[in-house]
Parts: C-alpha cells; sequence; structure tokens
C-alpha cells in the first residue's frame, strides 16, 4: 500500500488550518486570564463544537467502530447513554459551575471543602486520567499519521506528539477551543461523509445488514436472545449496562467537559452549549455505529491486502499492519476502522477519515492538555505549595508544564497498555468514582463533607486503579470483575460498579463526620444552584 498525493494534501490542509488558529492567537493568550479560561467569551455555538471534539476522544472515533468490529455488534445504545448523558450536565453542572465562574477544575473543591489541600487530593485522580487520554490521543493521532504517511508506529508517535504539542503551547485556551471547535465539525463531518460511503456501497442499509449478516451470523445477537451471543462482553447484561453508563454519566463530571462551561460567556450560553455538544456528537455517533458495523465484512471482502498470500480475514489484515509497521500493543485492532475506510479504495473519502480522526485525537489531546497544566502550574505549583512562579509568569508555566505533559505521554504511547477505549472507559472509572461524588453531590447535597471527598478520593482511586490492573493481570482481560472466579468470569466493562460504589461510599461518610461550615454550604451549593 503506498502514500496517497491526495491523502497527504487532505492532511497538510487540515494541519494548516489548525496551525494557522494556533498562531493568530498567541497574542491573545498573553493574559492569564485569556490563556486559562478563553477570557470567558465562547459562544454556544463554538463552544458545543470543542465540548463534542473534546469529548468525544479517539476512543469514540477509533474505539467504537474497534469494539463494534470485536464484539461483532453494533451497541447503539452507546450512542443513547452519551448523548442522553449530555443533557444531564446543564442540570447538574453546567450552569451551577458557570454561575460559580471557577478558573481550574480543582478550585471547587478547595472552594467547597475548605482547605487547599483538596486542590492535591482532587488532582490525584485527574492526573492519572488526564495523562491516559493524552496518551491515547497521541496513540489515536499516531495511527491516522500512519495511514496517511505509511511510517513505522514509532515515528507516527514522535510526530504527533510533536503536533499536538505546537498549537497548544502557542494558543493556550483561545487556540484549543476555537481549533477543536473546528475540529469538532471535522471529526462529524468526517464520520458522517463516511458512513454514506458505507451504506451506498451496498446499496441502502438493508445492503448493508444483508452483507454483514452473511460475513456474520450473530452478528446482531444481543443477550438472551438467541443460543450464542456475538461475543462474552454481549452475553451478560452486566456488559451492557456497563457501557451504557460509563458514557451516560461522564459527560456531568469529566475535568475535561466541565472546564468548557468556565469559557462560556454566560450560565443561558453554558446550557445551549450541551445543545450544540449534543447535535455534532449525535450526528457523529451514529456515523460511527454504521462503519463499525460494516468494517469486517468492507475489510474481508475488499481490502487490497486480502490479495496478499496468507491473509485470509480481517485479522490477518491488521496483524499484517503491526508487523509491517510496528504497531505497538493491541492498538493494531484500533486501526481496523481506518483499513475499513482503506477498503473502499477512495483517496478522497481517506483523507476526510484522516482530518477527521486528527482533528478529534488532536482536540481531546489539547483539552486534556490545558486541563493538567493549568492544575500542575497554578493549582499545585502555586496555590498549594505557594510558590509565585505560576502568579508571575501564568503562560510560561503552563507551558513548561504542556513540555513535561507531553513528554510523559508520548513515552508511554510507544507500547500502549491496551485498546484505546479500555484505556479511556479505565480513566473514566477512575475519575468518576473519585472526584464525581464531591462534585455532583458538593453542589446539589449540603450535607457534603471535607472527610467524605478527601477519603473517598484516595479510596476510590486506589480501589477502581488496582481492580482494573488485577482483572487483567490475574484473570486475562480488564473486563471481568475482580472477585469473580477465574472459571465462570463477571463481565464488568471497565469496572463501571465503582461509580455506584463512590456515591454510596461518600454519602454513608458524609453521614458519619464533620459538616462544612455554613458560609461555605451557603456560597458554593446553595447559592450557585440555578432557578429552574
Amino acid at each position: 500500500m503506498d502514500v496517497n498525493p491526495i491523502v497527504i494534501l487532505g492532511a497538510l490542509l487540515y494541519f494548516a488550518v489548525i496551525f494557522y488558529i494556533g498562531w493568530y492567537s498567541r497574542k491573545a493568550s498573553m493574559d492569564a486570564s485569556d490563556y486559562y479560561v478563553a477570557g470567558r467569551k465562547v459562544g454556544p455555538i463554538v463552544n458545543g463544537s470543542a465540548l463534542a471534539a473534546t469529548y468525544f476522544s479517539p476512543a469514540s472515533f477509533l474505539g467504537l467502530p474497534a469494539f463494534i468490529f470485536i464484539l461483532g455488534y453494533p451497541f447503539w445504545w452507546a450512542l443513547v447513554g452519551i448523548i442522553g448523558g449530555m443533557p444531564i450536565a446543564t442540570l447538574l453542572t453546567a450552569a451551577p459551575l458557570r454561575k460559580y465562574a471557577p478558573t481550574s477544575f480543582t478550585d471547587y473543591y478547595a472552594d467547597r471543602y475548605d482547605t487547599k489541600w483538596m486542590r492535591l487530593i482532587a488532582g490525584i485522580p485527574t492526573i492519572i486520567g488526564g495523562l491516559a487520554y493524552v496518551i491515547l490521543s497521541i496513540i489515536g493521532t499516531a495511527l491516522f499519521l500512519l495511514a496517511i504517511l505509511k511510517v513505522p508506529f514509532w515515528i507516527s508517535v514522535i510526530l504527533a506528539s510533536i503536533v499536538i504539542f505546537a498549537y497548544i503551547y502557542y494558543g493556550g485556551m483561545v487556540a484549543t477551543t476555537f481549533s477543536t471547535a473546528f475540529q469538532g465539525f471535522a471529526m462529524t463531518v468526517a464520520s458522517v461523509l463516511a458512513a454514506v460511503y458505507v451504506i451506498a456501497h451496498y446499496g441502502g442499509l438493508n445492503g448493508l445488514s444483508e452483507a454483514v449478516l452473511a460475513n456474520s451470523p450473530t452478528f446482531f445477537n444481543m443477550p438472551y436472545v438467541s443460543e450464542k451471543a456475538s461475543h462474552p462482553l454481549m452475553a451478560s447484561w452486566t456488559g451492557v449496562v456497563g457501557f451504557f453508563f460509563v458514557w451516560h454519566y461522564g459527560f456531568s463530571a469529566m475535568p475535561y467537559t466541565v472546564v468548557r462551561f468556565f469559557t462560556s460567556q454566560d450560565i443561558k450560553s453554558a446550557r445551549r452549549s450541551v445543545f450544540w455538544a449534543v447535535l455534532i456528537g449525535g450526528a457523529m455517533y451514529a456515523g460511527l455505529i454504521i462503519i463499525g458495523t460494516g468494517a469486517r465484512v468492507l475489510i474481508e471482502s475488499l481490502h487490497p491486502l486480502m490479495q496478499t498470500e496468507g491473509i485470509k480475514g480481517a485479522m490477518d489484515v491488521l496483524k499484517h499492519m503491526k508487523t509491517a509497521y510496528g504497531v505497538a500493543g493491541a492498538s493494531v485492532t484500533d486501526y481496523s476502522m481506518i483499513a475499513a475506510m482503506e477498503a473502499l479504495k477512495s483517496p478522497f473519502l481517506l483523507s476526510v477519515i484522516a482530518a477527521g480522526g486528527l482533528a478529534i485525537a488532536m482536540a481531546t489531546a489539547a483539552g486534556w492538555t490545558m486541563v493538567l497544566n493549568v492544575m500542575l502550574g497554578r493549582d499545585l505549583i502555586g496555590k498549594v505549595f505557594g510558590s509565585k512562579w505560576p502568579e508571575e509568569k501564568p503562560v510560561q508555566t503552563t507551558r513548561v508544564m504542556t513540555i513535561l505533559i507531553i513528554l510523559f505521554s508520548m513515552a508511554f504511547s510507544f507500547s500502549p497498555p491496551a485498546l484505546v477505549l479500555d484505556i479511556s472507559g479505565a480513566a473514566f472509572v477512575v475519575i468518576l468514582c473519585s472526584v464525581g461524588p464531591p462534585l455532583i453531590l458538593g453542589i446539589w447535597w449540603a450535607r457534603a463533607t471535607t472527610a467524605a471527598a478527601g477519603i473517598n478520593i484516595i479510596v476510590m482511586t486506589l480501589l477502581s486503579c488496582g481492580s482494573w490492573m488485577y482483572a487483567k493481570a490475574a484473570l486475562g482481560s480488564y473486563h471481568w470483575f475482580f472477585l469473580s472466579d477465574p472459571a465462570s468470569k463477571i463481565s464488568t466493562p471497565h469496572q463501571f460498579y465503582w461509580v455506584f460504589v463512590g456515591f454510596i461510599f461518600f454519602i454513608i461518610v458524609s453521614l458519619l463526620t464533620k459538616p462544612c461550615k455554613e458560609e461555605v454550604i451557603k456560597k458554593y451549593s446553595l447559592d450557585i444552584r440555578p432557578e429552574y
């Protein structure tokens, strides 16, 4: 498979727009307020597109089609879950946090729980999850650069790290917001256009369904509907509920979406941003489900490598890519979405998909890097440990943090520990079960206590990280309940049950510990609740 000039041209045009935004906005980012929260001047359409692009990471663009490819089931309820969770965010966090108007994700924890050390405690799972997202974003960018340039994977990782770093370094949140809004549009156009190509190739949805069933007879089998489910994770309702719930709840409490509410013009704008995020993200997800549904049959019937001696199926195509380009770990399975687009033999389509993939990967990396560099520099070095450096030179501080974050993440991207959707799911659960309850209940429940917040974050971080790693080491997969018998494994995608445990644990500890001061509760709980 050779490098195609049309695909390269599409990528170059995309990079030209992104770098122009970063360079043009550099002067607007010399002020700390602009660099941290874009001056709180972002309108709902731009912010909504940026919300969608940041939240729907490579775990969506590559991971959703890859999981459909692996599981043999087009889990459309993932679309329902994630889109259903977005409007809930307007009720739970969007309006209250915009009314409160912090600068950093950890500001609320320090103020609501009345101690600067909550910045450090809340920062622990945020750093773990944030670095995981930057890593998977570098991996996603690298896979698309591999598809464009046909270079070894390690070279793609280095190039991906460089391009992500460049425009964050100069533009801060101003460049990140506007470039991410453009990326949100690009990823949606790419997904919808690819879905149209797939449907058109088979002459409609019925033709696609017939082709898929001819290739994989159990493809649409759900739990308990038939004797054989398409995949073990689909053989249990815990698998279905787990995937649904993890994505449904995440939009309300994930740091990289929460900070987008800080950049909006006002409360009304924060609410409207979610509407546009639903519209843009929903269209993208619908396209991705169609792409994932057709991936295996497209690869096995049309991909050029199927003509190569020794290649008999889609997995053989991916193994060839792994060997030929040195794709490390499980990440080659994430390439299945790109391979399906290659099978349609349209350089124009591949150029659009490559641009869309680069867009979503770079958007998520940028969003999380901004969360982390503000938290590490302004919050921890400055407000917790008392250094004057972040206050005197805020932009310089965050740029140094950006360098460290990208270098660290790049080092772990050469050999990914799991599929991008698995990395994302684990990061989701670690953050949501630890800092999620203190955030949401801190706003809506006056009885939430400082002791409960600190204890919950530490305990749930240890439990969620530990169970994920133990399930892989002892049972062979991140998707098994860590206390189950190896002979009768229970599927629990991303160990999602810890989110429920976290809320219950937080409530119990709050009821047993000393409440916060009345003036603190009034200012950071009662007063920021919007009037509906």
